[in-house]
């Protein structure tokens, strides 16, 4: 049995660099406001030495080891906890470098498991790469595999037989590497829809901030923008919109530089970031679906994003999901499936919405933009028209959700096409589907109309997709490939 590890010391540094930061930035703000900096200094120096004692305490207290394929965490210090995670329910395990582990020459290990949410099972903070490329070999090992190993060499395996597994796994050439590229990571910052979350977290910043602006300088601010011309606010929006956006694209570019795929036998890794470095490992057996984002911006220019879904696999940032590609461009996909993931590089047939349906796509984005322009110009006259460019805009989107929808099937896939802003083209295997729903409401009965919906297991415990009045035929084809329920009568509905 191996022995309890603890983890590498600078691991006390990263968390009390982690948690001094969390901490003494909202106060350095206040104090600067309020012009008693000194209390700041002095609260600082308490500060510091309380979470370096903390931290210390913390990774004394944290104890691993790797137990016949489970990995066992001891921690706690007012309350121990013990807990072993075992191999055949880890779907993931996340290598990355921060700036804090980057000092060291160590990185930081997530491994998620299936149910575990959007937070990993456990967390190293701070291990070296070696030991990262360990825990990751011996825990992602196919048990079917290992068994035989032992059983052919007569018993149990040791750790320095895990070790020499490992070096293999890691002097291991991948079979293919696919990278992003310097011109598709400029495509990517320059077209990133991330503006949106950078002005709300500016316009949050500012309303926490607010309240410590001293009233004479507020009072004159806003009498400074009063005074302002209509066209000097425009310009003043425009600019703030333009650093947002530039903001946004250095993001996009920090996040995703060097962005490589490498593609194993049975697993592939994905590599990214420029400061922090983050490095997953995805099994492809694990992989529940695969997605097709075309976002407004970039669909004109015929470039797609796409996203994998898979359990343990994904995080708060991608909504649980994976981000495989930032990038590609529609004629380049198919290629990139048959190398990554060659079972989904197949033609996918679209059957599309009927044109009875159009007007119930066009119903449900017009009516409250008409209700909200007529109001408006009942209450402002000319200016209420304005609200007509936003029911151009509504009834634009409308036509593209109508022409969009659509679904397929062949003997092993079924894929849903839809959009909301963008579009979204999800793919997935049969037996990976946990459910499947059609809905027929009273006003769809009547047009032979129908609503279908299908859930996969990923990391936020599963995720449905789901596509709105497509025919009440192809509806009834998909749930039946899907059931192996055969009451259905194509013709005359279901039977009892």
């Amino acid at each position: 049995m191996n022995e309890l590890k603890r983890q590498h010391p600078a691991a006390i540094f990263i968390n009390s660099a982690k948690g001094l930061f969390q901490l003494a930035v909202p106060f350095a703000i206040v104090a600067f406001f309020q012009n008693i900096l000194w209390i700041f200094f002095i609260a600082f120096g308490a500060l510091l030495v309380l979470s370096t004692l903390f931290s210390w305490l913390v990774w004394l207290k944290f104890k691993y080891r790797l137990e016949e394929g489970e990995l066992y965490v001891e921690q706690g210090i007012f309350v121990k906890k013990k807990r072993y995670i075992q191999r055949k329910r880890i779907q993931a395990i996340n290598i990355s470098a921060g700036l804090l582990q980057r000092l060291f020459g160590l990185v930081k290990v997530n491994i998620d498991t299936a149910g575990g949410g959007m937070e990993a099972e456990a967390e190293l903070v701070a291990v070296t790469r070696t030991e990262a490329n360990r825990i990751r070999s011996e825990l992602l090992k196919d048990p079917a595999v290992d068994k035989s190993s032992s059983e052919t060499e007569g018993g149990e395996f040791s750790a320095s037989d895990v070790l020499e597994e490992s070096e293999v796994v890691l002097e291991a050439e991948p079979n293919s590497t696919w990278y992003l590229g310097k011109k598709r990571l400029i495509y990517t910052a320059l077209t990133s829809s991330g503006i949106g979350l950078v002005i709300s977290a500016v316009v949050a910043v500012l309303s926490q901030g607010i309240q410590f602006i001293p009233d004479s300088l507020f009072a004159e601010t806003y009498d400074f923008v009063i005074g302002l011309s209509i066209l000097l606010l425009t310009l003043t929006v425009f600019v703030v919109l333009l650093i947002s956006w530039l903001i946004s694209s250095l993001i996009t570019i920090i996040t995703y530089g060097n962005f490589k795929v490498e593609m194993y036998n049975k697993e592939m890794v994905i590599d990214r970031g420029l400061i922090e470095r983050r490095q997953l490992t995805l099994a492809y057996k694990r992989i529940t679906a695969v997605r097709m984002i075309r976002s407004i911006l970039r669909q004109p220019f015929g470039f797609v994003s796409i996203y994998v879904e898979s359990a343990g696999g994904g995080n708060n940032k991608e909504q649980g999901s994976t981000l495989l590609v930032p990038l590609i461009h529609e004629r380049d996909v198919q290629a990139f499936l048959e190398q990554t993931m060659p079972e989904y590089a197949f033609a996918r047939e679209i059957e599309s919405a009927p044109k009875r349906a159009a007007i119930r796509f066009f119903i449900r984005m017009l009516i409250v933009p008409i209700v909200l322009t007529l109001t408006a110009i009942f209450i402002w006259g000319t200016i209420g028209l304005l609200g007509l460019l936003i029911v151009f805009i509504c009834g634009l989107l409308a036509w593209f959700q109508y022409r969009d929808a659509g679904s397929g099937t062949n003997e092993s896939f079924m894929w849903l096409r839809y959009r909301t802003i963008g579009q979204t083209l999800v793919i997935s295997p049969k037996k990976k589907i946990q459910s499947a729903t059609r809905y027929v409401s009273i006003l769809q009965r009547r047009k032979q109309l129908s609503s279908f919906e299908f859930y996969v297991q990923s990391s936020m415990a599963g995720k449905s997709f789901s596509v709105r009045d497509i025919s009440r035929h192809t509806s009834d084809d998909i749930y039946n490939w899907y059931s192996h329920e055969k009451t259905i009568d194509k013709k005359n509905n279901i039977k009892e």
